[in-house]
């Protein structure tokens, strides 16, 4: 994209919903920036690599990876204004909003390139099952086996019988072998991602990682 063409800058802060410790960025993006490539930007500042589809919703309209046309709008032709919020689904399961602190004025001849202001909180493993299995993770590092304690679970399992006699016994086997199976899975995600360091966050490594996508020619200035 030329140099030339006078652009403006969005301050965008992005929260992800439904995690504590929050996770939060603040990124600085040119209003030329195309969606495919915010999201490449996006996932830079998190440190995630995956592919497996995003959305943004903007004024009530969906614009997604699956359709050609809608994700190369630049996000000039949103007209977007301060304060305005828009949502950022990522992976079917992370949805982030994205709220805009401040549009400044600059010249033609400025940097073009992204950058990350700022952020709060370690974004959590890619396919961890969204904000539910980051949750979940969590609760397992801190509490150990004590958060899945089988004496606990039959005592809950008989509990549900017991108010719930009409249900064969069969329902309630099957709810033993998925709970312990979904502690299985987090277990696994926790030996294949931890330790987790939920407060943990790098500015230097977010723009790192976004010069790198730069210098790489993965998105246009």
């Amino acid at each position: 994209m030329s140099a030339t063409i006078p652009f403006k800058r969005l301050i965008l802060r992005a929260v992800l919903r439904d995690v504590s410790p929050m996770v939060a960025r603040l990124i600085s993006v040119s209003d030329d920036t195309e969606l495919s490539d915010l999201r490449d930007v996006f996932q830079q500042v998190l440190g995630w690599s995956g592919d497996l589809g995003y959305s943004f919703r903007i004024h009530a309209k969906e614009f997604n990876s699956f359709r050609g046309r809608t994700r190369s709008k630049p996000l000039r032709e949103f007209r977007l204004h301060h304060q305005e919020k828009f949502l950022y689904i990522c992976d079917l399961l992370d949805v982030w909003e994205l709220r805009v602190m401040d549009i400044q004025e600059v010249a033609a001849t400025d940097d073009r390139e992204p950058l990350c202001l700022g952020g709060r909180g370690a974004a959590p493993p890619e396919s961890c099952g969204g904000p539910r299995g980051y949750r979940l993770m969590l609760k397992r590092q801190q509490q150990g086996v004590a958060v899945s304690d089988p004496a606990l679970v039959e005592a809950t399992i008989q509990l549900l019988s017991a108010t719930h006699p009409e249900q064969p016994a069969s329902t309630w086997s099957l709810l033993r072998d998925a709970v312990r199976e979904g502690w299985q899975n987090v277990d696994r995600r926790l030996l294949e991602h931890g330790p987790l360091e939920p407060n943990r966050f790098s500015l230097q490594e977010a723009n790192e990682r976004l010069a790198a996508l730069c210098r790489y020619g993965r998105i246009q200035l």
